[in-house]
């Protein structure tokens, strides 16, 4: 294997519980080579590869600066095996410009398949982790205490501390060409931090 809106006032029940008040920011992706976006410029982007070459050569990654708190929400299908339909990494990422391979990702996750699941910062394997379940949202989140934290719903599956007061930026790298598996759907970013319950 190769290595919303914002809603003011109510409340609404999303993935993963009720949220008061809950406002996403706009998201621009610019995007590389062969992906396909889908309701890019709104609160809720898709990004997949559609067409191409099997290569971490596409990316997308959006120029908003970032610090924490700030949490990036999403869902990703995979098969229960390696299927090798599902390559694709997202990330906090510093340098978003660099390249479009994921060895540039500095905090990447890589949600290959429902049995497992692995952590890349700049093209380490860090972490090779156990199962998740792809009808629950992802959360990436980059914490005021300088922790990354990897969320599947609820279940907090991969923490690292990497020093507070960072800048960064949303950014992917795509392999594998498939419209079903090699993509992110609903991806949204919100200036707080997801705790595992609630966004604080």
């Amino acid at each position: 294997m190769p290595a919303l809106n914002t809603f003011g006032g109510g409340s609404i029940r999303g993935y993963g519980g009720l949220f008061a008040g809950v406002g996403y920011d706009v998201l621009t992706f610019l995007a590389s080579g062969n992906l396909t976006l889908t309701d890019n410029g709104t609160t809720s982007v898709t990004v997949a590869k559609t067409s191409g070459s099997s290569s971490w050569d596409n990316h997308a990654y959006v120029a908003t600066p970032y610090t924490a708190p700030v949490t990036c929400e999403f869902t990703k299908l995979a098969d229960s095996s390696d299927n090798g339909a599902s390559y694709a990494m997202i990330s906090w990422n510093a340098d978003p410009t660099s390249d479009a391979s994921y060895s540039s990702l500095d905090w990447a996750i890589y949600p290959y398949a429902t049995s497992n699941f692995q952590v890349y910062h700049n093209a380490s394997n860090l972490v090779s982790g156990g199962s998740w379940n792809s009808a629950l949202r992802w959360y990436l989140v980059y914490a005021t205490n300088g922790y990354i934290y990897h969320y599947n719903g609820s279940n907090l599956l991969y923490s690292v501390s990497t020093g507070a007061g960072r800048t960064v930026y949303l950014d992917t790298s795509f392999y594998s060409v498939n419209s079903t598996y090699s993509k992110f759907s609903n991806i949204r970013v919100i200036k707080k931090a997801w705790n595992g319950t609630s966004y604080v």
